[in-house]
C-alpha cells in the first residue's frame, strides 16, 4: 500500500469536511462534531419520516432516531449503533449513513444514542444497547415493524457493539435476529496486530487506533466485562452477516478473520471489500457516488436476505 493510497471519488471531500483540530479535548470534540454536523447531511429521501425519541430505563433515557421509508407496513427493522471508537459519535453525527441505510433497505432504521466511554463502561454500554433491541422488539406495534425481521447493525466500534448484542440476544435475552450487518468494524483490540501498524488509512491511524484501546480498556478496569472481544467469542448460533469492509481501512484484516470465524461456526456470510475506501466511508453519502453504490449493495443484501423471511 502506497503512503497516499488512491480513494475513491469524493472521499476526500468528505475528509475535509469532517476533519476536526487535533488535541481538542473529547468534550469539546463531541460538541463541535455535532454542531458541524450540517457539513455531510443529506436531503431527506422523499415520503421518509424521521422522529426522536427515548428508551426510558432505570437510572436513565437512551435517545433513539427512527427512520422510516415511505412504504406500507410492517417493515422490517434495523437497529443501528454507530462509530466512534466508543467515546465520539452520535445520532446526529451519523444522521447520512442512518438515513442512507434505511432509504437502501427500505426498512425501519432504529439510530441508538448510546453511552459513551470513558463515562460508561463496556459492560453498561452493551446492556444499555441490549435494552433499546429489546425496546424495539416490544414496540412493534407502534413502531409497525415485523418482528420476525429485526436486524441489528454497526459499523466501526459499533459493529462491535452489533455482535455483543447478538450474542446477547442469541443467549436468551432475544429477540431472535434475521441478520447482523457490520461495516468496517473492530472486532479485536489489539494495538499489537501488525496490520494496524501497515496500514495507511487517513482516518483509523495508528495512534488512534492506541487511543481507542486505551480507552475501551481503562473504563472496562473499573467493572470488568462479562465477554471477550468478537475474534475470540463463540460465534455458533447467530444469524447470517453481511459484511462491508473497506480496502485500505486499518481494520479490514480482522474484518476478513471475522468472517473466516463465522463461516467457521456454520454462520452463513457474506463479505465485501469496497475498493479504494477508507474507514468511515459510508458517511460520506453525499459526497461520492462510489459510496452510494456501496450503501446500495448493502441494502440490496438485506433486502435478499430478509425477502425469505416474510
Amino acid at each position: 500500500m502506497t503512503a497516499n493510497p488512491k480513494l475513491a471519488e469524493g472521499l476526500a471531500e468528505y475528509l475535509s469536511a469532517v476533519r476536526g483540530v487535533p488535541g481538542t479535548p473529547l468534550e469539546a470534540a463531541r460538541l463541535l462534531a455535532d454542531r458541524n454536523a450540517h457539513r455531510i447531511a443529506c436531503p431527506l429521501p422523499a415520503g421518509m419520516s424521521v422522529v426522536n425519541s427515548f428508551v426510558v430505563r432505570a437510572g436513565d433515557e437512551v435517545p433513539v432516531r427512527i427512520y422510516r421509508p415511505a412504504a406500507a407496513g410492517p417493515l422490517p427493522a434495523i437497529v443501528y449503533y454507530h462509530g466512534g471508537g466508543f467515546t465520539t459519535g452520535s445520532i446526529e453525527t451519523y444522521d447520512p449513513f442512518a438515513m442512507a441505510l434505511a432509504e437502501a433497505s427500505g426498512a425501519v432504521v432504529v439510530s441508538v444514542h448510546y453511552s459513551r466511554l470513558p463515562e460508561a463502561t463496556p459492560r453498561a454500554m452493551i446492556a444499555q444497547c441490549h435494552d433499546a433491541l429489546r425496546w424495539i422488539a416490544r414496540m412493534a406495534g407502534a413502531l409497525d415493524i415485523d418482528t420476525d425481521r429485526i436486524a441489528v447493525a454497526g459499523d466501526s466500534a459499533g459493529a462491535f457493539i452489533a455482535v455483543q448484542v447478538a450474542l446477547l440476544a442469541r443467549d436468551g435475552g432475544g429477540p431472535a435476529l434475521a441478520c447482523q450487518l457490520l461495516c468496517y468494524g473492530v472486532f479485536d483490540l489489539d494495538e499489537a496486530r501488525a496490520s494496524y501498524a501497515s496500514a495507511r488509512d487517513p482516518v483509523l491511524t495508528l495512534p488512534l487506533i492506541k487511543a481507542v484501546i486505551a480507552a475501551y480498556r481503562a473504563a472496562d478496569a473499573r467493572d470488568p466485562a462479562p465477554f471477550d472481544v468478537p475474534l475470540r467469542s463463540d460465534l455458533s448460533g447467530l444469524p447470517p452477516a453481511i459484511l462491508l469492509e473497506a480496502e485500505h481501512d486499518a481494520v479490514v484484516e480482522e474484518g476478513r478473520e471475522y468472517a473466516e470465524r463465522l463461516q467457521a461456526a456454520g454462520v452463513a456470510t457474506c463479505l465485501r471489500i469496497a475498493p479504494d475506501m477508507c474507514h468511515g466511508f459510508l458517511r460520506a453519502v453525499r459526497f461520492s457516488a462510489p459510496a452510494r453504490a456501496e450503501m446500495r449493495w448493502l441494502g440490496d443484501q438485506f433486502r435478499t436476505l430478509v425477502q425469505s423471511r416474510k
